[in-house]
């Protein structure tokens, strides 16, 4: 039985608005906010640090930096130097975070790395959401209405997406090989969250793995 979701998304796909429409039919909670908050808990940081910083890596210039902490490079870098938290400590924060929800259960978890964090766990259906360009595109113009050069933007971000979870991962977030379903958002969000809702509660017919090697 499916008691936890992660929902990966390319970036203006709409994967974020799925996963909240998600929550809201399950009657779980959105691991979005909940996460940032939970890691800033754990590793006495500032929140907003944190959602600056999250699915980013630590470039290995950051790294070798790290090593001059007392002299002040991470004003330069996005370190703490009072904590001496980087990002690499960040994501071990995250992941420790995401492990904890998958635990407890009845939590859609978007982004973060969640489908490769909770890969080896049989409650956790991992979704990619994703869209042809042209839509993106038009769901980035009502996001972003100053972006001059929206293609770049979209680019970037999901560039940033894919070394956060090859980093420290070793994987490509975008590998269909990873998820349960892979749904284009052309269908409109509601029809996403639907296949989805319906996935999970196909799956609290399903009898548990225990059960089934009993019966045979």
């Amino acid at each position: 039985m499916f008691n936890v979701v992660t929902i990966s998304r390319e970036y203006g796909s709409g994967g974020s608005l799925v996963g909240s429409r998600v929550a809201e039919l399950l009657g779980w909670q959105l691991g979005d906010r909940q996460i940032i908050e939970r890691v800033s808990a754990l590793g006495k940081l500032d929140p907003d640090w944190v959602q600056r910083a999250d699915e980013q890596a630590c470039a290995w210039w950051e790294r070798l930096l790290g090593g001059f902490r007392h002299g002040g490079p991470e004003a330069y870098v996005g370190g703490i130097a009072e904590t001496g938290v980087d990002r690499d400590s960040l994501q071990k924060f995250t992941a420790r975070v995401i492990q904890e929800i998958g635990k407890k259960g009845q939590c859609v978890v978007v982004g973060r790395a969640a489908q490769c964090v909770l890969r080896n766990n049989p409650h956790a259906l991992r979704v990619l959401i994703y869209a042809p360009l042209n839509e993106k595109l038009e769901r980035m113009k009502k996001r972003h209405p100053r972006e001059r050069d929206l293609l770049a933007l979209m680019h970037r971000m999901d560039a940033v997406r894919r070394h956060y979870t090859q980093e420290y991962y070793g994987g490509d977030p975008y590998d269909r090989n990873l998820y349960h379903l892979c749904i284009n958002s052309t269908i409109g969000i509601e029809a996403c969250a639907g296949i989805i809702v319906s996935a999970v509660r196909a799956s609290e017919q399903q009898p548990s793995p225990h059960k089934a090697e009993t019966a045979v």
